[in-house]
């Protein structure tokens, strides 16, 4: 790869010891350790020979930002892992870092790497905001990070049609939301695309619930993390959830569980009367009827003001016709 001139711009590949590459290596760890209290990168020094690439940004001839390309298939066939992404302060915001990233991401198809990953600090936000915005979704903490509290790592895959694909079907209780699950999956069997649908509640039946975790949301990602990789290794990558996702943090514990899958939210919604009579007609129990129709307006209220969805899609047509829609409405 050579350079490309964008307004006295250049992306270069260059050396792994290449003197001015050198110097902003040592300006990010100074600034990683002032940011994190003083502690250290868990690895100071990156063997060279474990190096696949390494691309400097210049601005009229004075490098200002990196990045490497490290060969990381002890992790995973075709895996590759971003390192000593940096640019310097006074220059940051012009998009700098997603030059870095898009070069390094052409080197590493060049070179057949099949997935792309990485560890960020959770006080990196800027970081983590280019990484979410370039396609890199939430897995679990690899080597060395493994049991490193301040260390996100993220994954993209680089070939079409790899990793998990996560469709959570969202809505307030009477919204439809695992009738409509159930649809969507017999809308997949009829496009013979192979496929789990889980509703979620099934997960979260524990008796006492965990100290400070009412609806045992611990426990349903805990089982989560257990399923995902059953269904993967049947070739089951797209599973629908119904699921309650009232917690923006929910999307990344959904990529978490699933190693790093694409996740949409699609939010099911319909009348108050509507799920009054549903909720009437399946709970016999007069106190648990009574909290479901409390609890139907209560978590209305919460879920439109948490606008974690991809999407909304009324419940109000035939059950065929709404799953559809969803589907539509989640790029499936």
């Amino acid at each position: 790869m050579g350079g490309v001139e964008l307004a006295g711009v250049a992306v270069t590949v260059v050396p792994w010891d290449d003197p001015d590459v050198t110097r902003l290596r040592e300006e990010q760890q100074a600034e990683l350790k002032v940011l994190y209290d003083g502690e250290a990168d868990l690895e100071p020094h990156l063997p060279p020979e474990e190096m696949l690439a390494t691309v400097a940004v210049s601005i009229d001839g004075e490098v200002v930002a990196c990045g490497s390309l490290r060969d990381a298939t002890r992790y995973g066939d075709g895996y590759g892992e971003l390192k000593r992404m940096y640019v310097l302060p006074r220059v940051r915001g012009r998009g700098l870092a997603r030059r870095v990233l898009v070069a390094l991401e052409g080197i590493a198809a060049e070179n057949d790497l099949r997935r792309l990953i990485l560890e960020t600090g959770s006080r990196q936000v800027a970081a983590i905001t280019l990484y979410r915005s370039a396609g890199y979704r939430r897995i679990a903490p690899f080597g060395p990070y493994d049991e490193r509290d301040i260390s996100v790592c993220y994954a993209r895959w680089l070939v079409p049609d790899a990793g998990a694909r996560v469709l959570v079907v969202n809505g307030t209780v009477g919204a439809g939301k695992t009738a409509v699950a159930e649809h969507v999956g017999e809308v997949l069997r009829e496009r013979a695309v192979p496929h789990a649908v889980l509703d979620v509640d099934a997960l979260r039946w524990v008796w006492p619930p965990p100290e400070g975790d009412r609806f045992a949301q611990r426990v349903v990602f805990e089982h989560l993390a257990a399923i995902a990789p059953n269904l993967a290794a049947r070739g089951y990558r797209h599973v629908v959830l119904a699921e309650v996702v009232e917690d923006p943090e929910d999307r990344e514990r959904y990529e978490l569980a699933f190693d790093g899958a694409d996740v949409r939210i699609v939010r099911v919604v319909a009348s108050h009367a509507s799920r009054n009579a549903r909720i009437v007609a399946r709970e016999a129990d007069a106190e648990s009827r009574d909290w479901h129709l409390a609890r139907t307006v209560e978590l209305e209220a919460v879920l439109e003001a948490a606008g974690v969805d991809d999407a909304v899609v009324p419940n109000d047509r035939p059950l065929a016709e709404v799953a559809a829609q969803v589907l539509r409405a989640a790029g499936w």
